[in-house]
């Protein structure tokens, strides 16, 4: 019985690690593109030749440095006997080497790779009510906001400073130096029903760019939320493959780390020329196609009233 037990326990683990890929890619100031697949960290140089960066690492996220310091952690499973878990955390430096910055240690990792320009990190403690944490790099701890909510996803820290995070449908946010708030309702086009954890996977994962333009990934979609609040759908994968994050890069160009049921990985990059010819092309849809459907309904119903008359 017990055997059963803890067999099916371990396929729950393994029902949750296929809706939970990694959601790790970052790139350095040279130009060189990180991603994790759950198995390695992969490079992509600006020249699109790709390598591996780091080997064997179950790495879920990545954070880099200002000096191009890349870290991760390294998550395994102990077998059913034991059914547990074990962990280590890495550092790549810019030279290519890697080293272990904590040893190998029971549980899962309580180390958060959600940081600001100048290192300071940020984390959630769920409980009722969850806190939202800034550490700084002396390691004082600063409550940010509070609140009692049911399915926390992912935080992300922008590079204005504002934390946002998910809760099942939606998009919260803390300024920086103001309260926590709710941001944007119901970006997911996800039901709660189709996901573990109580939907916090519902919105995969969440990032930004430097013009305070906020992207969600979730479902098959990418959704961007402008700086009125404005949701819009920018992306979207095609057959069985779904994104779990992004990245903007400073030049534009638009980078997607993507997945599909058999744990494949992917990256697609749309430059910056493309991005502006697909917003040329869905110009008609988007804008000129509203405008001559309101103009249409006006003319025709002035001369259904000029007939009246």
């Amino acid at each position: 019985m017990k055997s059963i037990i803890l067999t099916f326990s371990f396929l729950l683990i393994l029902t949750a690690a296929k809706a939970d890929p990694g959601t790790g890619i970052v790139m350095d100031s040279k130009g060189n593109l990180f991603y994790t697949d759950l198995v390695n960290v992969w490079m992509i140089k600006p020249d699109g030749s790709k390598s591996i960066a780091v080997p064997n690492v179950h790495t879920h996220e990545l954070y880099i440095s200002p000096n191009d310091e890349l870290f991760g952690e390294h998550l395994w499973y102990n077998g059913e006997q034991l059914n547990t878990w074990g962990h280590y955390l890495w550092k790549r430096n810019p030279d290519g080497s890697v080293i272990k910055i904590k040893d190998s240690t029971e549980g899962f990792a309580e180390e958060s790779f959600v940081r600001d320009i100048v290192g300071n990190k940020y984390y959630v403690e769920k409980d009722i009510p969850s806190k939202f944490w800034m550490m700084d790099t002396s390691g004082k701890k600063i409550l940010l906001g509070q609140a009692s909510l049911s399915g926390i996803g992912r935080l992300h820290i922008s590079p204005k400073g504002s934390l946002y995070f998910s809760n099942k449908n939606d998009l919260y946010c803390i300024p920086s130096g103001d309260t926590l708030q709710l941001y944007v309702k119901s970006i997911s086009e996800q039901e709660m029903t189709d996901l573990p954890g109580n939907g916090t996977h519902s919105i995969m994962s969440i990032w930004s760019d430097n013009k305070d333009n906020v992207y969600a990934a979730t479902g098959n979609v990418i959704v961007q939320i402008t700086k009125k609040k404005l949701a819009n759908v920018i992306y979207k994968s095609t057959g069985d493959w779904k994104p779990s994050c992004g990245l903007i890069t400073p030049k534009g160009d638009f980078f997607v780390l993507e997945y599909n049921t058999k744990n494949e990985v992917r990256v697609n990059k749309i430059s910056a020329a493309e991005r502006k010819q697909i917003v040329k092309e869905h110009a008609f849809e988007v804008y000129l196609m509203p405008l001559l459907m309101i103009s249409g309904i006006t003319l025709l119903l002035y001369f259904l009233f000029r007939k009246k008359k």
